[in-house]
Parts: structure tokens; sequence; C-alpha cells
């Protein structure tokens, strides 16, 4: 099994795998196909976009797990996620693991994220990124992440976030690690029901179109769907909600790889 995970990490470029170029966090996003940056109130806003934070009004901690990444249990992920209000903004922490004892990825995260107006809030994530291959040593990376949401009338909000402001490079590779921009709206039909779409550019790659839906039912039951380009995608989820406790699942399907399944328990302390 390790020599089919080495031939899938030999066949790709080292900034495949080099930080944060991933297949996503948190259960959620992953159903609606990453089109996250438009929503906010999620502890995975750290990662697809920290302004979303500001809109955390409570205590949440969220566990998201990935147990075979393409059927591979050595591609495994790892990650677990808070939002703390702070009065004048709303603190993100994270931290996960990827991979196995040849090639392992762990990353932390800080982010913060407030409002400077009515409907305009802005956010910043401070990420470690540390890259460890056997017999051939490690190196850590600072990274970091900014982002704006904006509502610009009631039900509709736009989001923007730049990964990598800094263009940082791996250790001594000179490769640059994934420069992102992803511009996106979310429309809430009703406080049950909203559609996201979101444009990703990587400057390395060509644009990637991601559109996601969620439907609530009695605040009990959601549904998920999600499709995206460059790589094709589909992806679906589901979550269930009582008392505080929320348990997802989110599952998508790589045209070449096949079906990758995530699971996600989450505790939201109200304040």
């Amino acid at each position: 099994m390790h020599a089919k995970v080495m031939f899938l990490l030999a066949s790709l470029p080292w900034f495949a795998f080099a930080g944060l170029e991933n297949n996503g966090r948190g259960a959620r996003p992953i159903a609606l196909a990453n089109a996250f940056v438009a929503i906010g109130n999620s502890p995975w806003s750290t990662f697809y976009n920290p302004a979303g934070l500001a809109s955390a009004r409570s205590v949440e901690v969220s566990v998201f797990i990935v147990p075979e990444q393409f059927g591979l249990k050595e591609l495994r992920t790892v990650t677990a996620a808070a939002t703390v209000p702070l009065g004048v903004a709303t603190a993100g922490f994270a931290v996960g693991r990827f991979g196995f004892e040849l090639f392992r990825e762990t990353t932390v995260a800080l982010g913060a994220g407030t409002r400077i107006d009515e409907g305009i809030a802005v956010g910043v994530a401070f990420n470690l990124v540390r890259n460890s291959f056997e017999r051939y040593g490690s190196t850590t990376t600072p990274v970091l992440d900014v982002g704006a949401l904006v509502d610009v009338v009631d039900g509709l909000h736009l989001g923007f976030q730049w990964k990598n402001v800094t263009a940082v490079t791996v250790g001594g590779t000179g490769e640059t690690l994934a420069q992102i921009h992803d511009v996106g709206m979310c429309y809430e039909f009703s406080e049950d029901s909203r559609i996201a779409i979101e444009l990703e550019k990587d400057i390395r790659f060509p644009f990637s179109i991601k559109a996601g839906y969620e439907q609530w039912f009695l605040q009990m039951l959601s549904l998920r769907f999600g499709v995206s380009s460059n790589p094709d995608k589909f992806s679906f989820g589901l979550a269930v909600c009582f008392a505080g406790l929320e348990f997802s699942y989110a599952g998508y399907s790589h045209v070449q790889l096949g079906w990758t399944h995530q699971i996600e328990l989450s505790f939201k302390l109200d304040r």
C-alpha cells in the first residue's frame, strides 16, 4: 500500500502536497464544493475566509476526519477548529494533520474577524505549515491569508479571500506555496435555504467554478449539494443537529480518483 501512495505522491508536483493545496476542511464546506468564501459563522472560516469569523456569536468546536482520501488510509486528515467571540472581534483556532510516516503535513492556524462598518467585515489568518518527509527532513512555513465579507442587501453576501499574501516558498526548494484568490456570493432564500457560487484562481492553474446549495428542515436536518470544475467534482452531504450538537457527513467524487468520505462532529455553546 505504501508503494501505491508513493506513486501517487511522485506523480504529482511537490507543491500539490506542500500546504494549502488540499480537498478542504469541514464537512459543510466540502459538501458545498468548497464554495464557502461568502458564508460565515463557522469554525472553518479560518481557512475559507477569516472575515466570516466576525459573524460567529457562539463558542463552537468542530472535529473533522477524512479516514481515507481516495480510498487510501495513508492519506488521512484529522483537523479540529474552534471559534471564540471576544467582543470587538471573533477568534478562530485550528490544528490539523494530513498524511502518514513517509509524508506528513501539520497545520496550525490562528485567525480573527471583525466588523469595520455596518455590513462589512474583514479578517486575517496566520498559518504555520510544517511538511515532513521521512529521511529528507522537514520545513515549517508561515503563511498569511486575508479576507473580506460584505452584506450587499438583505440575504445577499459577497466574499473575497487572498491566500498566501506574501507568496512564501517551501524551505529551500524555491517552490511557492499556492497563491489563491477566491471571490463569491451567497444568497439566502430564507434562514433555512441558501445557494453559493464562487470563482477561484490559483495563480498556477485555470479558473475553477464552484457552486453549492444547502437546505435545512425544521432546523434539525440539512441536505447539501455541490459541483466544481478544474478538477470536475460532485459533492453531497447531510447534517443532523440537536441541542447544540451536530453530526455532519460529506462525500465528493473525483473523476479519476473516485469517492472520498468525511465526517464531522460539532458542539455549539450559545451565549
